[in-house]
């Protein structure tokens, strides 16, 4: 995937403004630490994270479509598990409660990039 779409620097957590700054001090899905944690401004472009009090409960909103998205087919995949194989629904129910709490960090830190790329448009370099 080229660097420069959109949907590669949602998942690579980059600014929306020049795709080349962190979104967050720890980059990467899956980190354990300070997994919040955002800089106030973008190091490369200067572009303010801090848009409003209360701006990134609306990641929760995207959150959920995106929980949908993953765990609806997993349950139908559940059932078709349960009947070709005999396992029972509470090993598999035990395991996509693992997978949920895997799952948590990355989709909090892809709500929230999201929620940025949808407010704040790439404009490129030379945006200083």
């Amino acid at each position: 995937m080229k660097e420069t779409t959109k949907l590669y620097n949602i998942f690579a957590l980059k600014c929306p403004r020049c795709y080349q700054g962190n979104l967050f001090t720890n980059p990467g899905l899956f980190v354990f630490k300070s997994i919040l944690k955002m800089p106030e401004r973008c190091p490369h472009c200067n572009q303010d994270f801090r848009i409003e009090p209360g701006f990134y409960s609306a990641s929760l909103w995207i959150s959920y479509p995106i929980i949908l998205i993953l765990f609806v087919p997993m349950i139908f995949a559940g059932f078709v598990i349960k009947e070709a194989y005999s396992i029972s629904i509470e090993s598999l129910l035990a395991v996509f409660i693992i997978i949920c709490f895997a799952l948590q960090i990355p989709i909090m830190r892809i709500s929230r990039a999201l929620l940025l790329h949808f407010t704040i448009h790439y404009v490129g370099s030379g945006n200083k």
